[in-house]
């Protein structure tokens, strides 16, 4: 399920996306193959802020499809005005749990962006209360509460309460030694 590691995934990447990446947890290498951990993938602007995530191992289809949705929303807000950006991406999330997952939060209901906090986002994620969305829809759902957040302000609320995960500095494992 490496997804990366598809050619079409890996050239449209290139073409549209500057990659990097950070190890927030640990897992051991056995026999040359991961085990263990978990990952997310973060669609961000220059300046840091998420406009969208994958939660989670996806195939190379899955993962394209939230490339270029995560692309072309991105197009589509520089034309309306880039000073509404965190409007276009917030009603984008929305439309998304509406549309998928038959879920309607009312736009109204949800916090100024500005008002939103790490322990709010935490909040919003913890407990029972999401049993029925798939990771990708607790992702639209956080991402509509807090549209173009910060990635430090995300980050460890999608590994923590979306993948059930705990952020580590312990070194990468490697069996037998």
């Amino acid at each position: 399920m490496n997804a990366l590691a598809h050619p079409q995934v890996g050239d449209y990447l290139n073409r549209h996306f500057v990659s990097a990446f950070q190890k927030v947890a640990t897992f051991e290498i056995n026999g040359g193959q991961k085990q263990g951990g978990n990952v997310a993938a973060y669609f961000c602007t220059a300046d840091g802020r998420v406009l969208h995530a994958v939660a989670g191992p996806v195939d190379a289809g899955h993962f394209l499809r939230e490339a270029r949705w995560a692309n072309e929303t991105y197009q589509l807000a520089q034309l309306e005005n880039r000073a509404r950006l965190q409007a276009v991406f917030r009603k984008a999330h929305l439309d998304r749990l509406h549309s998928e997952l038959t879920v309607t939060v009312p736009e109204d209901r949800l916090p100024a962006p500005e008002r939103v906090t790490p322990k709010l986002l935490d909040r919003l994620l913890a407990g029972n209360r999401h049993l029925g969305l798939s990771n990708q829809g607790k992702v639209h759902l956080l991402l509509a509460v807090a549209p173009t957040p910060r990635l430090d302000l995300v980050y460890r609320v999608v590994f923590e309460r979306i993948l059930n995960e705990k952020i580590s500095t312990e070194p990468v494992r490697v069996a037998g030694r």
